[in-house]
């Protein structure tokens, strides 16, 4: 792979690829299923929080926008009491039940466990469905991911659970795609989120996402990925709407010192052959480097792409998100 790596131009972007697309292949053959909750009936758990699986009128969507809740243990106890929140984005072709089912490590549990072993605040986490929309906004109008998140989901949120409405007690995360727009989101909105983590984000290190050899064009993961950027950001490509929504862009955003930023991938991601996603977290971690920008950067050897990766550093993530949190 090293040595494949090496080349230079459209023949490394080809090798890579085409290696991107047997591994896609492979992954989606090889899991096949469980990627979500068939029946999201609510979930309880011993120490008293719950998961709720709920929906609302969005405007910002044209129809019912989906999400769960995880509900801390005292929520039901403690009437009074008022919590943080804490917005994780899922990746593609999940949706806002993934991070519970037995195939991406039921994190409500460890979460759950942590939380009774003092070793992590009290908070609420909300996990909204995002489709396959990169948590942008669609340039007809018709999907406006990113003023759901940013503006109706917390709105909604603050308004009908006992969420503190502060910045200091208001995160966000996401894995892959979700990785990708935590990111984008905390950059372009670093007044309304103390802290970031985005693992597995989808980043792409060449001016143009869509910038690939003729000859692969061709490709069912071409296809499939472009369906989706289109609508987004212009065919052809309108390089200021991609700009604007470009992480490695909005790292010099001047106001991004109060944000606490934390990235990751692990070296054993597959999206590397697909979008050399980690020359994207390595020149997002130089641009922030270059402007002075506080962050972690962490690669992990062996490590794959996805819920895995999130499983393996809930210690470390979770614990980052809520250093600003109020006691």
């Amino acid at each position: 792979m090293n040595r494949l790596a090496r080349g230079t131009g459209i023949g490394k972007i080809g090798i890579f690829f085409a290696l991107g697309l047997f591994l896609f292949q492979q992954a989606y053959a090889q899991y096949p299923g469980d990627r979500r909750r068939a029946a999201p009936d609510p979930i309880a758990l011993p120490g008293g929080s719950s998961v709720e699986f709920e929906s609302f009128d969005s405007q910002c969507l044209g129809m019912q926008a989906r999400y769960s809740i995880f509900l801390p243990p005292s929520y039901a106890r403690i009437p009074e009491r008022t919590y943080p929140v804490v917005y994780f984005l899922h990746g593609l072709n999940n949706d806002e039940t993934s991070w519970t089912v037995e195939r991406y490590g039921r994190m409500q549990d460890r979460i759950e466990k942590m939380m009774t072993a003092g070793t992590l605040p009290e908070f609420l986490m909300v996990h909204p469905r995002g489709d396959n929309g990169f948590y942008c906004n669609f340039l007809d109008g018709s999907r406006r991911y990113e003023d759901f998140i940013v503006q109706e989901l917390t709105q909604y949120i603050e308004k009908n659970y006992r969420a503190r409405k502060e910045r200091a007690n208001r995160a966000i995360a996401g894995t892959s795609m979700g990785g990708y727009g935590a990111l984008k989101i905390a950059m372009k909105f670093p007044d309304r989120y103390a802290a970031v983590v985005g693992q597995s984000p989808i980043l792409f290190p060449d001016e143009n996402p869509l910038q690939i050899p003729e000859e692969m064009k061709t490709s069912r993961f071409y296809s499939f990925f472009t369906g989706m950027l289109k609508p987004i950001f212009g065919d052809p490509l309108q390089q200021d709407v991609w700009d604007a929504n470009n992480p490695l862009k909005l790292a010099k955003n001047p106001e991004l010192n109060s944000l606490r930023i934390y990235f990751d991938y692990g070296t054993d991601d597959r999206y590397i052959g697909m979008v050399r996603l980690d020359e994207g977290s390595r020149a997002l971690d130089r641009i922030l480097t270059e402007t002075r920008v506080p962050h972690e950067f962490k690669i992990h050897e062996g490590e794959p792409h996805g819920w895995a990766l999130v499983a393996a550093h809930l210690d470390e993530t979770l614990p980052f998100l809520c250093r600003t949190f109020e006691k």
